[in-house]
């Protein structure tokens, strides 16, 4: 699945949803403790208040999992 390259993706606070027909969503752990951030952010985001860089590996490899 491609979607645009988002500063989710470096994120430490995001987590990538897969669903059961290979579509590809990105939450955000931060809208579990603060109504300010969307579960799921409308992407490309640019700018985000909560980023923090984080040791994430690229969406693509996250499917090697």
């Amino acid at each position: 699945m491609h979607r645009p390259p988002s500063l989710c993706d470096a994120c430490r606070h995001r987590k990538i949803i897969r669903s059961g027909r290979g579509s590809e969503f990105l939450f955000c752990l931060r809208s579990k403790d603060d109504p300010r951030f969307p579960k799921y952010p409308p992407l490309p985001l640019a700018s985000c208040p909560g980023f923090e860089p984080g040791d994430r590996p690229a969406p693509e490899d996250d499917a090697a999992r």
